[in-house]
C-alpha cells in the first residue's frame, strides 16, 4: 500500500528551460511532486506522487500518480490507490537503484535526511544521548550487505560529543562531513566556501561547504561529455537548517554543440517528523 506515515516529507516544484528544445516552442517545464520519505537503518521507504504537471497531454492523463519504493521494490499506484502493476525489482537498496556512490551511501548513515535538512553539529541525533563528558570511546555497526564504505558506519547510541568518525576535515555538520570524508581539499572558491574534489574515472566532482556553518553550498561535476553547476539555498531554523532551493546548469556537447539546461528544485513544507531524530519543521504557508 502507499506509504502514511512519512519520517520526512515535503513538495519538490521542479522547473527546466532546455536550449535544444526552446526552438521547437518548447519553453520552461514545471512539475510539482508530493515526496514521503522514512529511513529504516541501512534503507529508505520512498514514496512520490505527481500534484501536477506541465508536461502532461491533453485527453492523454497519467494512470500512475504516485510510486513507492520499499525494500527493493518499486510499486505504481493509481489516484484511487489501486495497483497499477506488479512491483517491479530494482536493486537490493534504493542505493542501488539511484547507483549512489560510497561517500552518497555514507552520509546517509551518518544523517539520514540530511539532503534536505541538517540539524546544529551540537544536536543529539537519537536517543538515548551521552550527557556527560566522561563517555565510551566510539563504537562502530556492521555494514550493511553490499556496501563497500570508506569508514566504519557510527553506532548512534554513542552518538554526540564523543563522536570520533569523519574527522578528516575537522568538520562536524553530520551528513556533510561524511560526504566530503574521502575527498581531497583543494584551493578555496571565490566566496571564500571550502572546496573537496573527487576524481572518479573521467569525472571530477566539486562540493563546496561554507566555512561557518558547514552547509554544502554549491557541487560542480565535469567530465567530457558534460558540465554541471549546482547551487544550494537554506534556511535556517529552530535547531539547524532546511533546504530551500537549488539551481543547476547543465552544458552538454552533442555532436559538436553545446546545449544548455537550466533549471531549479524548490522545497516546500518540509517536516522531519522521524521519532528517532529532532523535529525540523519550516512554518506551512496559511494559504
Amino acid at each position: 500500500m502507499p506509504m502514511s506515515l512519512c519520517g520526512a516529507s515535503f513538495r519538490v516544484i521542479s522547473d527546466e528551460t532546455d536550449s535544444l528544445m526552446t526552438p521547437y516552442g518548447i519553453g520552461a517545464t514545471s512539475d510539482t511532486v508530493d515526496v514521503c520519505e522514512s529511513w529504516t537503518g541501512s534503507d529508505y521507504d520512498y514514496q512520490a506522487t505527481g500534484a501536477g504537471s506541465s508536461d502532461n497531454l491533453p485527453g492523454f492523463g497519467d494512470t500512475v500518480q504516485t510510486v513507492t519504493y520499499q525494500g527493493g521494490y518499486v510499486t505504481g499506484y493509481t489516484q484511487s490507490g489501486a495497483g497499477a502493476s506488479d512491483p517491479s525489482s530494482v536493486g537490493s537498496t534504493s542505493f542501488d537503484f539511484v547507483r549512489a556512490d560510497d561517500p552518497t551511501r555514507q552520509a546517509s548513515y551518518d544523517d539520514p535526511y540530511y539532503g534536505i535538512s541538517s540539524h546544529d553539529p551540537t544536536t543529539c541525533l537519537q536517543a538515548p544521548c551521552p550527557v556527560t563528558a566522561t563517555l565510551k570511546a566510539q563504537q562502530t555497526a556492521p555494514r550493511p550487505s553490499g556496501v563497500s564504505a570508506i569508514v566504519p558506519f557510527p553506532v548512534r547510541a554513542s552518538a554526540g560529543p564523543a563522536d570520533t568518525v569523519f574527522t578528516r576535515h575537522g568538520l562536524s555538520r553530520r551528513g556533510i562531513r561524511a560526504l566530503v570524508n574521502g575527498s581531497e581539499e583543494i584551493t578555496p572558491s571565490t566566496g571564500g566556501y571550502r572546496r573537496f574534489r573527487t576524481i572518479t574515472g573521467n569525472v571530477t566532482l566539486v562540493r563546496s561547504v561554507d566555512r561557518v556553518t558547514q552547509l554544502l553550498m554549491a557541487e560542480e561535476s565535469t567530465s567530457p561529455e558534460e558540465i554541471m553547476t549546482v547551487s544550494h539555498k537554506w534556511t535556517k531554523v529552530v535547531g539547524g537548517y532546511i533546504l530551500d532551493r537549488s539551481d543547476y546548469v547543465s552544458i552538454e556537447t552533442i555532436d559538436g554543440k553545446q546545449v544548455r539546461s537550466f533549471g531549479s528544485i524548490q522545497l516546500k513544507n518540509v517536516r522531519v517528523s522521524d521519532p528517532a531524530y529532532p523535529p525540523l519543521t519550516l512554518p506551512i504557508p496559511s494559504n
